[in-house]
Order: C-alpha cells, then sequence, then structure tokens
C-alpha cells in the first residue's frame, strides 16, 4: 500500500485551529470582562496490526508495529516538562503511527472490540521520552466502535498535524471500545449490559500502563469522546479525577440514556437511584470540588439535540472547580465533520496542559 497523502488534511487542520482559537480567545475576552467565575473559554509486546502504513522509523520494532522501545519501565515519572526538555533526534518521523491492539477485560470480564492506538513520532524514536496519554472514545450509533474515530474522526491525520507543530510531540493516543461488538451503549457504568466502567476504569489503563511509556500523574491523563463518548468522557473524569486530570466533551448528553425510559434503566438493573448517582451533575457533587482538573467543552452551533447540554454541564463542572474552556463550533450539527474540528480543537488545547507545549 501507498503512503496516504496528507496535505489537504494538514490544510484542513490548521484552519480548523485557526478558528478555534480565535473563538476560544474571543471568549476568554467576553467571560473576563464581565467578570465571570467561570474559566471558561469557551511488558512483552502486545498483539498489534498497523492500520495504515506509514514511513518506517529507523528503530527496532515488534512484530506487529510496537516499537520495542516502547516497552515501560518500573519507574515512569508522573509528569515532564517536555516542552522545555525535549530535543527531537535529528531522525525523527514526520508522522506517527495508528495500530490495533487488543486490551482485554481482565477484570472487568467486558467484551471489546480491538482499540486504536496512534504513537506520535516522539514514541517512535530509538529513545522515546515518556509521554502523557490520552483515551478517547467514538459515539454510539449502528456499528459505531473505535474505528470511526479513524473513518470519520481522521484522528491520525489530526494528530500527525498537531505533533508537527510541537517537534513530533503529542499525547500517545488509545481509542478503546466502551460499547461492546454490538455496538451496544452500557451507558460506561457496570450494570447488567457489561461492565464497561471497569473496563474503561481498570482495565485499559492497565493494559496502557504495562505496555506503554506513559506518565502517570493523573495531569498527564485525559478522557474524552464524542456524544456518547463525550458524556462517557465526563462522567469517568469527573468519578476519577486521581485518573484522568483532563476531559475533552465533544457533543456529550446531560447524562447516560438508552432510546427509552425502560431501556436506560434496565441498565441500572432498574434503579432509578443508580441512575441518578451516574449523571455527571451528580458525580461532581459527590466527587468535587476539583482542583487540578481541567475540562474542554464543546458543540455544534446547529445541533438542537445534544448541544444545549454543553453550557450545563460546563457550567457545574466549572462551579465544581474544574478549570473550563468552552466552544461553539460555528455552524454544524451532530456528525463527524462537527467531531473533527472539535477533537482537532480539544487535542490542541490539551497540548500545554500536558506539558507537550508552552502555556
Amino acid at each position: 500500500m501507498q503512503p496516504i497523502d496528507r496535505s489537504r488534511d494538514l490544510v484542513w487542520l490548521v484552519v480548523v485551529l485557526v478558528v478555534a482559537f480565535v473563538s476560544v480567545a474571543l471568549t476568554v475576552v467576553v467571560v473576563r470582562s464581565v467578570g465571570s467565575s467561570d474559566q471558561a473559554t469557551a511488558a512483552p509486546a502486545p498483539s498489534a496490526t498497523l492500520i495504515a502504513p506509514q514511513r518506517t522509523p529507523s528503530v527496532p520494532t515488534s512484530s506487529r508495529g510496537i516499537p520495542a522501545t516502547e516497552r515501560p519501565t518500573s519507574r515512569e515519572p508522573s509528569s515532564v516538562d517536555l516542552a522545555t526538555t525535549w530535543t527531537p533526534p535529528a531522525d525523527l518521523p514526520q508522522q506517527g503511527r495508528l495500530l490495533h491492539v487488543a486490551i482485554p477485560g481482565t477484570r472487568s470480564h467486558f467484551v471489546a472490540r480491538d482499540a486504536l492506538l496512534w504513537l506520535p513520532p516522539a514514541a517512535l524514536v530509538a529513545d522515546p521520552p515518556p509521554l502523557p496519554v490520552t483515551v478517547l472514545m467514538s459515539g454510539q450509533s449502528r456499528g459505531a466502535g473505535p474505528d470511526d474515530v479513524e473513518t470519520g474522526g481522521h484522528i491520525a491525520h489530526t494528530m500527525d498535524a498537531i505533533a508537527g507543530l510541537h517537534r513530533g510531540l503529542a499525547p500517545i493516543v488509545v481509542v478503546p471500545d466502551q460499547l461492546g461488538p454490538r455496538s451496544g451503549n452500557p451507558m460506561c457504568v457496570d450494570g447488567p449490559l457489561g461492565n464497561s466502567r471497569t473496563y474503561l476504569e481498570q482495565d485499559v489503563p492497565a493494559w496502557i500502563t504495562s505496555h506503554l511509556r506513559v506518565q502517570t500523574g493523573a495531569t498527564a491523563w485525559t478522557v474524552g469522546g464524542f456524544s456518547q463518548g463525550g458524556t462517557c468522557a465526563i462522567q469517568l473524569g469527573a468519578g476519577d479525577p486521581q485518573r484522568f486530570g483532563n476531559v475533552i466533551d465533544v457533543s456529550g448528553e446531560l447524562g447516560p440514556t438508552e432510546l427509552t425510559r425502560a431501556e436506560t434503566l434496565h441498565g441500572f438493573g432498574g434503579s432509578v437511584a443508580a441512575w441518578r448517582a451516574a449523571q455527571p451533575i451528580a458525580v461532581m457533587a459527590q466527587h468535587g470540588p476539583y482542583t487540578g482538573t481541567s475540562a474542554f467543552f464543546t458543540a455544534a452551533q446547529l445541533d438542537r439535540h445534544y448541544g444545549p447540554a454543553m453550557p450545563v454541564v460546563a457550567a457545574h463542572a466549572a462551579a465544581a472547580g474544574m478549570h473550563v474552556t468552552r466552544w461553539v463550533v460555528p455552524g454544524g450539527g451532530h456528525d463527524w465533520a462537527m467531531a473533527r474540528a472539535a477533537i482537532a480543537a480539544g487535542m490542541a488545547w490539551l497540548e500545554p496542559h500536558v506539558g507537550l507545549a508552552a502555556s
């Protein structure tokens, strides 16, 4: 297969980032001018298969695509200011590498499809630094799953462009399957539909830390997603701030729901109290106040169904102490075209928060 031509995607991303940062900057000015307290601006190598061939870096790799040099040590740091300490080698790859990896539900027994793994150029050198990590999730619909974040969200193009702006530095991105083989909606809780929460909070981080060189502190860990994945992101980020210090919620809902109330409650074993306790606002009330969590909330301007939830959840997050940034994507609806732009903006926003770019 021939390498993918990404020149158009790079141009697209630059335009997106310019629009995003101008919009966010304007929001900051407006919010601060009225004195709002809301800081809203707006081990062995794992099994993996290559999705899209990239330029092959001159480093030893496992037979399945993950560099042997990515094997973690027992003393990975909590955080590293790579923005000031990283010196890229002369043979730094120009692009990252996108893989399929199997992340088993060892503790949760949750049945999941293969996850996506994107390794930035800095992870593909002979002596890679321990990097931050982002756990990113797709939305939920018929046939939806981790691959949507690439086929619809163009995550490899986006992250290659961001890394290109920061000397090869970007978070490692892991896209697990929070939906299960039938693309259901376990609502990121443990219940009759599967132990999705335990899978995401225990199995996925355990796989990451045992297979990849990543920083261990909460400030270096981000959870994000689009639509149902965005709802899940704020549920997990708000409920486990010791693990996830950053949240990217792209068009998430007010809370986990199925098509009907009966179907929703079934996922909670019929318990209304359990369903209420899983709402992000309730989770924030229970676990706040937050002192070190940063959150990026975004939705499309024309999204009349999911869009109204964004300012509500963002306001509660800010009131609970999170450092909140908000961005309304101009125009657009609830689709991957919008989500591509929003994820690009969110991942660019993240770079200084995880020490990969100057603040």
